[in-house]
């Protein structure tokens, strides 16, 4: 028996016969180059349903961080369709993502996801500097006057049925515009929102929301956090800094923020947003993302998004 595993795995060290490798493709999946009017090179990620679109085009979701989610995700969604015997409708997924192969380009993110904090002298409470972030309504721009025309110019798609999905400063972001423009997307998903950043800047957004709530259609904003982003990790905690990283997630308070911002949400008169708020057992702030991600995929696509709009 162990002849007979030795020389299987010899067998796989040979290398495979044929024309070379090639990257590997994904039907329906593209990528373009974009460049924005502040010079600012992206690279666009981009899945298209093989089922024709509705009489209205296909609903959209735009996902940040593309170098790091746009696989999985559009690879979970083609499978979960209607037509693959899943509950999802056909959508078209545009994420944005920066050059080169790094899942997460920090200094490009941390500019385009980060708000204005209140104040320069604070600085974001992190290792960042003042002068590397606090784009968000900048990016903002891009997507809103150079992305979403570029995507509805190539694609069949309804501007009435968009969504945007972020994690971390993904997640931030996505509050940001919900807070400051929410007439851009019907559905937020924000992802283990990096609400404590810069001392909590974003809470001067949500209170001028709650103190003039938008008219009009109700946004729906999914809110996800991993139940270890405020305690360590039982696996975590053999960690040579295991006791500096406990007190960082404490002080963060991840998951008590976030329950708190659903919880002041739900309470603004008029519900201008119908919230839903979901801790994933067993997740840290890393692994939460495709789970959270998925999710918001479901919210936005599944059977109780269709029903909404009955």
């Amino acid at each position: 028996m162990l002849r007979t595993l030795a020389l299987a795995a010899a067998a796989l060290l040979v290398p495979l016969a044929g024309p070379a490798a090639e990257p590997a493709t994904l039907p329906g999946m593209e990528e373009r180059a974009l460049v924005s009017r502040e010079g600012l090179a992206y690279r666009i990620f981009i899945a298209v349903p093989q089922a024709p679109p509705p009489p209205n085009g296909y609903p959209v979701a735009y996902v940040l961080d593309g170098n790091a989610v746009f696989g999985t995700l559009a690879d979970l969604a083609r499978g979960q369709t209607r037509s693959q015997g899943g509950l999802m409708e056909p959508a078209v997924l545009v994420a944005i993502g920066y050059p080169g192969d790094a899942p997460i380009n920090m200094p490009r993110r941390a500019r385009d996801l980060t708000p204005a904090p209140a104040t320069p002298e604070k600085g974001a409470w992190t290792y960042l500097t003042p002068e590397g972030t606090g784009g968000a309504s900048a990016f903002l721009a891009f997507i809103e006057d150079e992305l979403k025309p570029a995507i509805a110019a190539h694609f069949p798609v309804d501007p009435a049925r968009q969504a945007l999905m972020g994690h971390s400063f993904g997640g931030l972001f996505t509050l940001h515009v919900l807070f400051t423009r929410p007439s851009a997307f019907g559905t937020y998903v924000a992802a283990s929102p990096s609400l404590w950043w810069a001392d909590g800047a974003i809470a001067r957004e949500e209170a001028a929301f709650a103190a003039h709530p938008p008219r009009g259609a109700q946004r729906r904003l999914l809110l996800t956090v991993g139940a270890y982003e405020q305690e360590l990790h039982p696996g975590l905690r053999t960690r040579a800094d295991a006791e500096a990283v406990a007190r960082k997630l404490a002080d963060r308070r991840m998951v008590d923020g976030a329950r708190d911002l659903a919880a002041r949400l739900a309470a603004i008169p008029g519900q201008p947003v119908d919230v839903a708020f979901t801790v994933l057992p067993g997740q840290t702030h890393g692994s939460a993302a495709p789970h959270a991600l998925l999710l918001g995929l479901e919210t936005f696509l599944g059977p109780a998004a269709s029903q909404a709009r009955q």
